[in-house]
């Protein structure tokens, strides 16, 4: 029996299904019964192939209990109590993201499980994986348990029930094997010999398939899985195999793979620290722990890792794999080092890892009981430490230091990243982060770890040529420091805030000094070194880490800076290397750097950009801040002066007027404007000086609004952020905006383009938070900062603030508070240093730099507002006097005190200069060539109003008393009743005056400058020079002084001016210098009054005389220019009336004059020389989607392409054209209908007109050049020379009549018109002279041919000439109805104007009708369908009542139809009569065509009555016509089936009333109206009639003449439609009864064909596109999965068309045209919309236009709620349709402007 088993088990046969019983029985009673375990190891040998299908299917089988698998599953998933989904996903799979109810950052969902829970009003947005994930609800530790779905979460366990004992048995019993093959594989698979084999998981997928089948089963099936994979005892058995060869064998190989792997990586072994890890085979111990040895082995095959990730919702599962994963975690780093796919190994790494170690509870025992920590940073060292190179930064010649080399793989591929993110992870757990911080060898490890970063990416600047390679490694630095250091400093900081945490605060200062001090050792940088000043690096993370942790101390803490912070002598050395930053700064942006490539100047924007600013830029600024607090005031200016090498230009021994003529002026500049931005940022930045988060907030964003208007995203994304934190205060974001701007809806204007909704700063932005030091610290370019100041100047120029003509200067604001511990850095505002410096700047702009750039200026004058604004509030007991002689490079020791309001009253009268050049007249050539050079004379207050000599100035001193000997003057105390010092003038007045020296007869000491001049006299001459027009600055008081201080805008004087204000308003003692400078100033400007004033009279009145002589020239010049042009077209007239008379007089005399825009003449079009009109033709199918009804169809529910088919215009006429030809002669059926609705030709024109001799030397021209990307000459496309729209023809403008054959003269009896019209037809055009022009047409006409596809170009098969008189015909007909669409569909309304340029009906018009005499000339159908209108014979051997055998009948053609081909065959020439008279006459048969039709959609009843009441109606009467018609066709079958049948619409019962059936008869007449009125403008005028308040029947019958009385006096009652039947024989009965028998004669053998095509219905409504949802979920979510009709599969980027709702293959091949390889959207554009496109693209909700040959993305008709497309979904948030750009997309569509509208176009090559 037992043998037998087995083999009925083998053979899966039903009947033995009582033996499964029997095994299900054993199972329950043995754990694992022989018979079980005998089945098993025939088909799970490992010697058989592992996806072997059979024993597949007999696992199944026998786990099932039968063949029914499925319901085996669906009853084990009734059990499911899982609490979390754990749904499993891979790369590109979208998940949504809910950060209301997120807890991690990692938090994900699945798209069942989101849209299942409750998240209305959440921020959540929808993404992409990039690594892949898992799905996350039900776990509380990751979310909030108000975002589970109703299937997730703690309930849901409580509420299941336990699957009954007997359904798992068996599958319990099998699982251990199950998985012990797997294992069996992997080691046989392997190769042990190389170090990181890549098994062929291909092999296994089924299997692993079946795997993941039954862990999709639910928590019951996961947890006999789990028991399985941890089960040691089970583990132990199966592999020794009770000594099988084979599973000796296979543990061989295990062992062979693991030694192997330990080995492996690079050459410098680096121990990687894991006590707990495995160190060798004997500690594994269960399935679980080697299965993850070999997913690590072979590179995280995606199959292992989905299999092992998606039992994690299993609590047991995963605290056994967290720790197996863990103590693998040396190995999956060798792996990750040797990876042949690193970035797929690295994604899939981190899908485990984040998984994981989100869970605080199992990350926190992790690091306690595997030292998970450890392991991790030493993994990130084993990947480092291979790439240490000798650093070659500059300290001294003992450089022993090590940095990593970027250009490594490590550092450009990111190889680092997936341990880097573990390492966040774990740090984002507050007790992680203190476990840290609590050891010290972790941090010792770290900081190591960070001094190997420290300086990595060396800059050497290039001085003497431009460096042979750009380096590309710089982002890969930036990027390192950013995840490696900052993202972790930023977690740690997170946690720190608490005060039990400050001990870890000061462990983490202590051990940052002291890894910055090794470092220093290291490089041999000792106490008083300085940075090489061609040496630059950016990356100083130790520098950073101390930056963060003393600012978290102070402000968190309390912690004072004095008991952290090392000596002076270590406090010099820690600033200098980011002080070396902030020196190379605007050297880079100065172009100093410019030889080293582009990539400097990269460094130095990613340096300040927004992703980097707070861990780098902002960090080094605040450490400086520290130092100017911690370091002397003087001490700290002096480095700063001397790193930023202003020192030299500083010294009076500098020649500024020599460095003018050189080229290093301006990086002299742009240094010192570098040197005073570093000042007023360090004074005026706050963002770690205790500025509040809210406050900080504010004025990141204000700054961002100041420089461009914004859009909700790019706010978003360019605030400033520390990287790993969660941003700025989320919540903070969105009440900030709502404070600082208003919100700007896009704007939809076609010709503006589809602007995006914007965010616009609000006015008080400008006035209160317009932070200029801010928008220069965050303006990545230059022209942001520039931008900023041009749209404050707008602002205050629009609101009335300024009104000056010089540019404003930036609106400084006075920095807010900060906090108590860094106060003491305003005593470098309070230094003799700074004022000096100051001083300084403003002489040498006053005297020796004329050229001073205004940002020098406003900053120094900002830095001096400062110094009084926190200086101190009284004034010194002390009174200023003249400092004697001061030493040049000594600023510290020019004044005395540390105030300025001291200081700026203080006289510097000469400078002792420290070597013997110097500028003294006694030591210059005083060559003939020096002289005037020497002698320059300076605008001074001599001659000019800039001010008068002062004493400062003479060298006179005020009256004070001065020691004999001493070279400098003290100050002496005040009393209360001191009055001022004044100045005493010179008794010699200075002859020159050079550069602000003054010369007189006596000699100074060459050693000696003379200066003589205070802070207070440069700022008052400083305010007169910049003053426009210039003014003596005077002193405000009292109350005007102090409302001063408030905001106003202001140029250079202003702002000097209002400093001044402040100065005066300070003290008394101050307001006194400052009064008594002003009038000694005053003075001087008076005595020089009276010379000004002489000089200025003799100015005005010479200007005066110069503008007399320029009238007078003016006056005589436009006079000759003038008379010359007149004899200019004089002879130009001669000319062309000789020319004409040469001709034969074939050109007229006169006619429209065009003016070409290449050569500039203004000539009319000439047979010998004609004119051409600009045209771009377009394929177009508009016209062939209107439908009878105004109704969008849905996209969702969009109908079939038969459906479409069956209401769209087009398939109407086809299906009518059809039918037709199944009845009569195909040339009579052509002829008889409009055909092209599909694939028509519409022309539009810029309106610009050029000399066809012309048009083809400028396409030569630019055939000669080369192709642009965006035109095709090929295809005959070009530019307008004139407004460089696009074009690809040009249409010649048709002379005037002579060149045309001549018209007849007007009759007055009808039957001779009709007669003299036929004739017409068969008059031809001379051609002789009209070569030109027919040369022309024709290429027209082939551009016109070409532009259409092959499937529209032949409308007949029955004759050529039929076929292209039918082409022509379509395309005047498309350009007439297209001209009625675009007015609405009706006459009543004007054209839009700028519609209205682009149509070029007339011309056109001209050149058909032209082309179709010359080319298709066959008249003899038209003459004989015009005899069959009108009812003249035109023949005496035939008659036009004659019925012609297969002839459609005339009541069933469209009569718009055969207007237009009329037209076509008569001669342009022909008068306005002869046109109207063709209206009238087809007018009466479009009359009794309206009463056929209406006769048809009436009931028996309705018809018996009508005629009774037709016989005694007047003749000629809607009553007797009707009757008329009635009483022709009931004698057919017609009526028959009409009562029998719905087919008609059924009529109102108004139809009773005559008005109602006028009305009926009217509308059904206005097409044809329409379109005749239409041709009546464009080819004889007058302009179409404006509204005149009656119906638009009334008006278009008076404007085509049609009224038989004067419309000027009608009444509306006179108005009918038989009172415009004019007919051209006496009794039109006959005719009309000729017309009815052709229907009856055809009624009677085809009744229900005939009531079908009788059935005429002309209204049309504007043609839609499809209806979309409003929010765009609803289109992602239906159409992302949907599988294609053509390839069967899901497209990869699905598409659909919005004009017809099709569902398309977007740039995939699996669809296109076997034979011209054409794909699917451009083969669908051509077939729907004539070669125009616009498909909607699924996976990123944008619309892509295709237009002919090329394509273009035209934006989205979906928008967030700021009104912000996102494109590709990458910000996945909820998108909402925009109504206006559906209709402005719609529009374009319909108007056929889609190249005016969209620039950027490529050549699609039919790959779409």
């Amino acid at each position: 029996m037992a043998k037998e088993i087995p083999t009925a088990l083998m053979r899966r046969d039903p009947r033995h299904i009582a033996v499964l019983a029997y095994v299900r029985e054993e199972c329950l009673k043995h754990p694992s019964p022989k018979c079980l375990n005998d089945m098993l190891d025939t088909n799970l040998d490992p010697s058989k192939p592992i996806d072997d299908f059979e024993s597949i299917q007999w696992l199944k089988w026998l786990m099932a209990g039968g063949p029914e698998f499925d319901l085996f599953a669906k009853k084990v998933r009734e059990y499911d109590s899982s609490v979390m989904c754990g749904l499993v996903w891979t790369t590109n799979f979208v998940a949504y993201r809910c950060r209301t109810c997120a807890i991690s950052p990692c938090m994900s969902l699945c798209a069942d499980c989101f849209q299942a829970g409750n998240h209305e009003g959440h921020d959540y947005n929808m993404f992409r994986s990039q690594a892949g994930g898992a799905c996350d609800c039900g776990d509380t530790n990751v979310m909030n348990p108000a975002g589970f779905c109703p299937r997730h979460g703690p309930e849901n366990q409580q509420s299941a029930n336990s699957p009954p004992v007997e359904l798992l048995a068996v599958s319990q019993a099998m699982m251990p094997r199950i998985f012990m093959r797997l294992i069996f594989y992997l080691r046989d698979a392997s190769d042990p010999v190389l170090p990181n084999y890549s098994l062929n998981m291909a092999e296994s997928e089924h299997y692993i398939s079946f795997l993941q089948s039954l862990s999709d089963m639910g928590a019951a099936m996961r947890r006999i899985m789990t028991l399985a994979l941890i089960d040691s005892a089970q583990y132990q058995a199966l592999q020794n195999g009770d000594g099988n060869p084979s599973f000796k064998k296979s543990r061989q190989r295990f062992v062979m793979s693991f030694n192997n792997l330990e080995s492996s990586g690079h050459t410098q072994q680096v121990p990687i620290y894991n006590e707990t890890g495995f160190r060798n085979l004997d500690q594994y111990s269960t399935m679980l722990e080697e299965l993850v040895f070999w997913m690590c082995k072979c590179e995280f095959p995606q199959s292992m890792v989905t299999l092992l990730l998606g039992l994690l919702p299993d609590d047991l599962y995963k605290d056994a794999f967290t720790v197996a994963f863990v103590r693998h975690y040396g190995k999956i780093t060798r792996v990750l080092s040797t990876a042949t796919d690193r970035a797929t190994v690295a994604n899939r790494i981190v899908h485990i890892s984040v998984q994981l170690f989100s869970n605080e509870s199992l990350a926190t025992r992790m690091v306690k009981e595997q030292q998970v920590l450890r392991s991790v940073i030493d993994s990130l060292a084993y990947m480092l430490t291979p790439i240490l190179v000798p650093s070659n930064i500059l300290g001294g010649p003992m450089n022993r230091h090590q940095v990593v080399e970027c250009e490594k793989s490590v550092m450009k591929e990111h190889c680092y990243w997936p341990v880097v993110s573990d390492l966040i992870n774990l740090l984002s757990h507050q007790a992680v982060s203190h476990s840290f911080l609590m050891q010290p060898a972790l941090r010792n490890m770290w900081m190591d770890l960070l001094t190997s970063l420290q300086g990595m990416n060396l800059n050497v600047r290039e001085l003497s040529q431009h460096v042979e390679y750009e380096p590309d490694t710089y982002y890969a630095a930036f990027s390192a420091e950013l995840e490696i250091s900052a993202s972790p400093l930023w977690s740690l900081i997170n946690h720190c805030g608490a005060p039990e945490s400050k001990p870890y605060v000061l462990n983490m200062i202590e051990a940052t000094l002291d890894a910055l001090d090794k470092w220093f050792s290291a490089i041999d940088f000792k106490s008083g070194a300085k940075p090489h000043d061609n040496q630059l690096t950016f990356h100083l993370p130790l520098h950073r880490y101390l930056a963060a942790f003393l600012m978290l101390g102070v402000q968190s803490h309390g912690i004072s800076l004095d008991s952290v912070l090392p000596g002076r002598d270590t406090l010099c050395q820690v600033m200098m290397h980011p002080l070396q930053v902030q020196v190379c700064m605007p050297q880079i942006y100065a172009g100093m750097w410019v030889r080293n490539g582009i990539q400097i100047k990269g460094q130095a924007m990613t340096y300040i950009q927004c992703h980097f600013c707070y861990s780098m830029a902002d960090l080094d600024i605040f450490l400086l801040q520290v130092c100017a607090a911690s370091m002397h005031p003087d001490l700290f200016l002096e480095l700063v002066f001397d790193r930023f090498q202003v020192v030299k230009w500083l010294s009076f021994e500098h020649d500024h007027k020599a460095s003018d003529m050189d080229q290093d002026v301006a990086p002299e500049l742009s240094t010192l404007d570098g040197c005073l931005g570093f000042l007023c940022a360090l004074i005026g930045l706050r963002t770690y000086l205790g500025l509040s988060e809210e406050r900080l907030v504010r004025k990141e964003m204000a700054a961002l609004l100041c420089m461009n208007d914004r859009q909700h995203s790019q706010l978003s994304e360019l605030m400033p952020e520390r990287s790993g934190m969660s941003g700025m205060s989320k919540e903070l974001f969105e009440p900030t905006l709502s404070k600082l701007a208003d919100y700007k809806a896009p704007n939809f204007e076609a010709g503006v383009g589809l602007n995006q909704g914007s965010y616009t700063p609000k006015a008080s932005v400008w006035e209160e938070d317009f932070d200029p030091v801010m928008v220069a610290q965050r303006a990545i370019y230059r022209k942001d900062f520039q931008a900023a100041m041009d749209r404050y100047t707008a602002y205050v120029k629009s609101a009335g603030a300024y009104k000056g003509k010089n540019t404003p200067w930036p609106p400084f604001k006075m920095p807010g508070k900060i906090h108590p511990a860094y106060t003491k850095i305003y005593g470098i505002l309070n230094c003799a240093t700074m004022h000096a410096f100051l001083f300084t700047i403003l002489y040498k702009a006053l005297h020796e730099v004329p050229t001073m750039p205004d940002s020098i200026l406003y900053k120094a004058v900002h830095l001096l507002d400062l110094c009084l604004h926190f200086g101190p509030k009284t004034f010194p007991n002390v009174t200023p006097s003249v400092s004697g002689l001061v030493k040049d490079g000594e600023q510290r020791r020019w004044y005395h005190t540390s105030d300025i309001k001291a200081n700026a009253c203080e006289v510097i009268h000469k400078v002792e200069l420290t070597t013997s050049e110097t500028d003294n007249i006694s030591d210059m050539d005083l060559t003939s060539s020096s002289l005037e050079e020497m002698f320059q004379i300076h605008p001074s207050i001599v001659s000019s109003p800039s001010g008068p000599i002062t004493a400062a100035q003479t060298g006179q001193f005020p009256s004070v008393s001065m020691p004999s000997g001493s070279s400098n003057v003290s100050y002496t105390a005040v009393s209360s009743s001191a009055q001022p010092v004044t100045a005493t003038p010179d008794p010699v007045k200075p002859r020159y005056q050079s550069r602000g020296m003054t010369t007189t007869p006596q000699r100074s000491d060459p050693r000696e400058k003379l200066l003589g001049e205070s802070i207070i006299s440069v700022l008052i001459k400083l305010h007169d020079k910049m003053s426009c027009p210039s003014t003596i600055y005077k002193p405000q008081t009292g109350q005007s002084s102090a409302s001063s201080t408030g905001h106003k805008a202001g140029d250079g004087a202003v702002y000097v001016a209002k400093f001044l204000d402040r100065l005066n308003a300070s003290s008394t003692t101050a307001a006194k210098y400052v009064q008594s400078t002003c009038n000694a100033l005053h003075h001087k400007v008076e005595d020089s009054t009276g010379d000004q004033d002489k000089n200025d009279s003799k100015r005005k009145k010479a200007y005066n005389r110069q503008q007399k002589l320029m009238a007078k020239f003016a006056s005589k010049q436009k006079a000759f220019m003038a008379k010359a042009q007149e004899g200019t077209g004089q002879e130009a007239e001669e000319d062309m009336a000789e020319s004409e008379d040469s001709e034969g007089g074939s050109a007229c005399a006169s006619g429209e004059r065009f003016d070409c825009v290449i050569c500039n003449q203004s000539a009319p079009s000439r047979p010998s020389r004609p004119m051409g009109l600009v045209i771009f033709l377009q394929s177009t199918s508009v016209l062939g989607h209107r439908q009878h009804s105004d109704v969008q169809e849905s996209l969702t529910a969009a109908p079939t392409p038969d459906q479409m088919e069956a209401v769209r215009c087009a398939g109407i006429m086809r299906n009518r054209h059809m039918e037709l030809l199944k009845h009569f002669e195909e040339a009579s059926c052509d002829m008889s209908v409009s055909i092209g609705w599909d694939g028509g030709v519409f022309a539009t024109t810029c309106g610009h007109y050029l000399h066809l001799d012309c048009q083809r030397s400028y396409i030569d021209t630019l055939q000669n050049q080369p192709q642009t990307e965006t035109i095709s000459f090929s295809r005959g496309e070009y530019y307008c020379p004139m407004c460089r729209q696009i074009s690809n023809a040009v249409m010649p403008i048709v002379p005037e009549e002579d060149g045309m054959s001549v018209a007849r003269p007007l009759a007055s009896d009808p039957a001779v018109m009709v007669t003299d019209i036929a004739d017409m037809m068969f008059q031809e055009p001379k051609q002789a002279t009209m070569s030109e022009v027919v040369q022309a047409m024709r290429h027209t006409m082939d551009a016109v041919h070409n532009i259409t596809y092959k499937p529209f170009h032949v409308f007949s098969n029955h004759d050529p000439t039929i076929n292209a008189f039918l082409f022509i015909s379509s395309v005047a007909r498309t350009n007439l109805e297209l001209e009625l669409l675009f007015r609405g569909g009706s006459l009543e309304k004007p054209l839009p104007l700028t519609t209205a340029k682009r149509l070029c009906l007339s011309p056109l018009l001209d050149v058909l009708g032209l082309y179709t005499k010359v080319n298709v000339h066959s008249p003899v159908v038209h003459t004989r369908l015009w005899s069959h209108i009108s009812g003249v014979p035109l023949r005496t051997d035939s008659t036009s009542l004659l019925l012609y055998k297969q002839q459609v009948p005339l009541l069933l053609k469209d009569l718009v139809a055969q207007l237009t081909q009329l037209m076509m065959v008569l001669p342009l020439s022909m008068e306005l009569d002869h046109f109207l008279f063709v209206v009238q006459k087809l007018y009466c048969v479009t009359y009794i065509q309206a009463l056929a039709v209406l006769s048809g959609r009436v009931t028996k009843e309705e018809r018996e009555a009508w005629c009774k009441k037709g016989s005694e109606a007047p003749a000629n009467s809607l009553e007797r016509w009707l009757s008329f018609i009635i009483c022709q066709l009931k004698s057919s079958p017609l009526f028959e089936e009409v009562d029998n049948s719905n087919v008609f619409l059924a009529i109102c019962q108004s139809v009773w009333s005559p008005q109602s059936v006028e009305a009926c008869v009217q509308e059904f007449c206005l097409p044809f109206l329409r379109v005749a009125a239409l041709l009546r403008h464009h080819k004889f005028g007058p302009p179409l009639p404006e509204e005149q308040g009656v119906s638009e029947f009334e008006v278009l019958v008076a404007y085509l003449d049609m009224l038989p009385f004067d419309p000027s006096g009608w009444s509306r009652s006179e108005v009918t439609g038989s009172t415009c039947l004019q007919w051209a024989v006496s009794d039109p009965t006959v005719l009309v009864k000729a017309w009815c028998q052709d229907i009856n004669n055809f009624a009677k053998t085809k009744a229900a064909v005939c009531k079908s095509l009788l059935n005429i219905d002309d209204k049309w409504m504007p043609p839609h596109l499809m209806a979309l949802p409003e929010r765009y979920y609803e289109i992602f979510r239906m159409f992302r999965h949907q599988t294609c009709n053509g390839c069967r599969r899901v497209p990869k980027d699905p598409a659909l068309c919005l004009i017809c709702g099709a569902f398309l293959c977007f740039r995939e091949a699996c669809c296109a045209d076997a034979n011209s390889n054409i794909f699917e959207c451009v083969g669908h554009s051509v077939q729907c919309g004539g070669g125009t496109g616009i498909f909607l693209l699924v996976n990123s909700s944008i619309v892509v236009v295709l237009r002919g040959p090329r394509a273009t993305l035209w934006g989205s008709v979906y928008l967030d709620q700021h009104g912000e497309e996102d494109r590709d979904l990458k910000r996945g948030k909820p998108l909402y349709l925009s109504r206006d750009r559906l209709k402005l997309l719609e529009s374009q569509w319909i108007s056929h402007s889609f190249e005016q509208s969209c620039k950027r176009w490529i050549w699609h090559r039919d790959r779409l």
